[in-house]
């Protein structure tokens, strides 16, 4: 991984890291989406108080529901899930979801084409989580109650 700064993750968003799509020339996952990207997508997260939990429910979500669409196509069957898992997610946490979270992840299924691309979406998201749950795990407590014990 190279040395980005803060910035440069901020601005290393999906609509820039998926214009070469998921996968690399020979097929595989491009090994950026689980480092780089993953802590430009963690970073973003942060800013945009998302938390890992609703990640982690929504990846979770996502999974579950992907088999039992009804739609054809693999960009359609992911769209339908992550919508229903989002409506879930929104109902279990009784808020609406994060705005920055719902940008994210749409902005990374739309860069879906094939049932490969899936399996990378899915790979992405889930190192995303671990590389955003140990971001949020190293802030300081925001209420300074907290911060004197």
């Amino acid at each position: 991984m190279q040395s980005r700064t803060r910035d440069d993750l901020l601005a290393l968003t999906p609509d820039v890291y998926l214009r070469d799509g998921y996968l690399d020339a020979a097929g595989a996952l491009r090994s950026e989406l689980l480092s780089d990207c993953a802590t430009g997508a963690a970073t973003q997260l942060l800013a945009a108080e998302a938390s890992p939990q609703e990640l982690a429910l929504t990846l979770e979500g996502v999974r579950q529901l992907l088999p039992v669409q009804g739609v054809a196509g693999a960009a359609a069957q992911l769209g339908a899930a992550l919508d229903e898992a989002l409506q879930v997610v929104a109902g279990a946490i009784r808020q609406p979801n994060n705005a920055g979270l719902v940008r994210w992840i749409n902005a990374c299924a739309n860069g879906v084409r094939t049932e490969a691309d899936v399996d990378g979406f899915l790979r992405h998201v889930e190192a995303a989580l671990r590389q955003h749950a140990l971001l949020a795990a190293m802030m300081p407590p925001a209420d300074p109650v907290f911060a004197t014990r």
